[in-house]
């Protein structure tokens, strides 16, 4: 596949939640390299677009393509090679041990490869523990590490820094941000609340706005006061910082 071809390719895309419309004729291009973060607020259909995205949701009309081959044409083993999908809540029903939790998720199960995803994490003193024991965070952090192991090109990631405390979400930003560098052969889409999370990780944001449209871009362009309220309703300050992303405070 070259550069040029988009690794996602989404048209006409709608979103609903019963009759009501949540995003109107979504059209996306993601390119290697690339790092979309997708904001809105809450109820706004971030959650529901991602597992659209992922192939997970009806499609209702719209067209969807992986490296250019249609995903409805995709069996699933061919999705689980190209796509790697994490819920913002990872549901248990089986007390595994972490280890093989992560081992699931790869092709050809290999222990030490599966230790060294939970070791990006911080998660490999968890290795022996049951997914069922785990905490919230460290629950979260086991999913990245599940995704990151499937060895998928495009990671579509709901929510993957919640529930973690300051230091694992820097770590979590850092982190997908050495996976997909600007001249990587994968991508990332994934949806966040944290706009200075947002801020120091994505390249490129999609914004959903509350009446179903939306607006997509270059982070720099796109992270302006201006649209953040028409994003959430509320004003928003910028403070520049040399040499790192500028913080962004809700005023009201």
């Amino acid at each position: 596949m070259s550069r040029a071809q988009a690794l996602l390719e989404v048209h006409a895309a709608v979103v609903r939640a019963g009759p009501r419309v949540l995003v109107r004729e979504l059209d996306l291009r993601v390119h290697a390299g690339q790092r979309w973060a997708v904001i809105g607020r809450n109820g706004a259909g971030k959650s529901t677009l991602l597992r659209l995205l992922a192939g997970l949701h009806a499609q209702q009309g719209a067209r969807l393509s992986l490296a250019g081959q249609p995903m409805a044409r995709l069996s699933p083993a061919q999705l689980a090679g190209r796509r790697a999908y994490m819920p913002s809540v990872p549901h248990d029903r089986f007390g595994i041990t972490v280890l093989d939790a992560v081992m699931l998720g790869q092709r050809e199960p290999d222990g030490a490869r599966a230790l060294e995803q939970l070791r990006r994490v911080d998660a490999d003193a968890l290795a022996r523990r049951s997914l069922l024991g785990l905490s919230a965070g460290e629950r979260q952090r086991v999913a990245l590490a599940q995704v990151m192991a499937q060895g998928a090109a495009l990671l579509l990631l709901d929510e993957p820094a919640s529930f973690q405390d300051p230091r694992h979400q820097t770590a979590v930003a850092g982190m997908l941000r050495a996976q997909v560098p600007v001249d990587a052969p994968g991508a990332l889409v994934c949806s966040a609340h944290d706009l200075n999370w947002v801020a120091s990780l994505a390249t490129h944001v999609l914004a959903l706005l509350p009446d179903g449209g939306w607006r997509g871009g270059a982070a720099a362009e796109m992270l302006s006061a201006e649209l953040l309220q028409q994003v959430y309703g509320c004003a928003w300050q910028r403070i520049p910082r040399d040499g790192r992303s500028d913080l962004w405070v809700a005023l009201d």
